[in-house]
């Protein structure tokens, strides 16, 4: 951990700070944080219940988790829906489970739904306010018009239709959905999400992986024009130096010229993605670090050095004092590490902790005080007051 600072949490339930009631029986509390693909930020805490004095905890509660480090302050990991209560013995504990979403069946419930000519924004409003689900959706993805789409899915697969078509993320939390561009390094309501830059003394361990299946020129997507022909549009790749010519086409046809760009547009970027995957651990456990996150990794060498984009993050607190980060995401845009790399980037758009640093200590110093905004892939604000679940 950071030198001389001792990991720390925070439990609110109800808008009231309940951490002192357990600060001394918390075994074991894990947050992960998914970028997109349906998968909902979830919790578990498992709590020391030796003398059967723990209050006990109800399926349904919310519950708001906040990890950090003593002299740095906390951040902010979500607010939970408890799911699942287990009591067991010997030794005899209480294990909660909760996810970031309400209403987990509504999500998943298969539903007819039929769109004409409407916007990204007005498909998700439509059908989320159905479970009474709010929606934001980034503004260069909300007026994207689909001429029809036809849904005979739950809303949840509705979503990662979306995602698929716009190469987007999309975020289920707090009874709401936001869907951003998943490589633009923006948030929502459109402020830049800076980039964490990582060296070799950042990680505990680190694996890399290059794979050429997923290598491919070109994507093609096809459509239906107004007088009823079909044509096509084709998004190259952006991976430099690619040695293939090979090419995808899409399967379906599309009903305007602008959604079959988009789709192939979205198709390539996931194929360019598939061609690289990063597994680590940090040195420091760092809770500030999200799903989403965009990382340059400087300093290491020839096929380790790049841009990263992070898609599942685990924060672990456990009974030792510890405090864990390990994170798993896909290649990412090369010429933002050329843009690190050139020495001319403005400094809060990178930051880079030093040796024994997390990044909750050079947020504040960076001027990015923006941070603490409503957008679960940015890291929260050092300190910030938690919302009330």
């Amino acid at each position: 951990m950071p030198s001389g600072y001792k990991p720390i949490f925070e439990i609110w339930k109800g808008g009231e700070n309940i951490t002192a009631r357990f600060q001394d029986r918390a075994v074991h509390i894990a947050v992960e944080l998914a970028a997109g693909g349906g998968a909902q930020d979830s919790v578990e805490i498992t709590v020391d219940d030796r003398d059967w004095l723990v209050a006990t905890p109800r399926v349904k509660d919310r519950i708001v988790v906040h990890l950090g480090y003593e002299g740095v302050g906390t951040a902010y990991l979500g607010s939970f829906e408890v799911n699942s209560v287990r009591f067991s013995f010997p030794p005899k504990s209480i294990s909660i489970r909760g996810t970031s979403a309400s209403s987990l069946n509504d999500l998943k419930t298969h539903t007819i739904q039929e769109f004409r000519d409407k916007t990204v924004e007005e498909i998700l409003a439509e059908a989320g306010s159905k479970i009474g689900m709010r929606v934001d959706v980034h503004r260069s993805i909300a007026d994207q018009r689909i001429p029809f789409l036809n849904s005979v899915t739950s809303f949840g697969s509705l979503i990662e239709r979306l995602e698929s078509l716009h190469d987007a993320v999309a975020k289920i939390h707090d009874g709401r959905v936001t869907l951003t561009p998943r490589a633009g390094g923006r948030s929502v309501s459109d402020f830049a999400m800076p980039t964490l830059v990582l060296r070799e003394y950042s990680f505990a361990d680190l694996e890399v992986l290059t794979d050429s299946r997923g290598e491919t020129a070109k994507t093609i997507a096809q459509y239906k024009d107004a007088d009823g022909n079909t044509k096509t549009v084709e998004t190259k790749s952006q991976i430099p130096d690619l040695g293939t010519e090979a090419s995808h086409t899409i399967g379906n046809i599309f009903n305007s010229r602008g959604e079959a760009e988009a789709a192939a547009k979205s198709v390539q970027a996931q194929l360019d993605r598939s061609t690289g995957r990063i597994n680590a651990t940090l040195a420091e456990g760092d809770p500030w670090v999200r799903d989403g996150q965009r990382i340059v990794i400087a300093g290491i060498r020839d096929g380790i050095n790049g841009s990263y984009h992070v898609d599942l993050v685990k924060h672990e607190f456990t009974k030792s004092g510890a405090l864990r980060t390990t994170f798993s995401g896909t290649a990412g845009i090369d010429s933002l590490a050329a843009e690190f790399a050139s020495g001319t980037a403005d400094s809060s758009a990178f930051l880079a902790p030093g040796p024994g640093q997390v990044l909750g200590e050079v947020l504040a110093p960076a001027g990015s005080l923006s941070l603490d905004r409503d957008f679960s892939s940015v890291p929260s604000l050092i300190g910030a007051a938690p919302p009330s679940p």
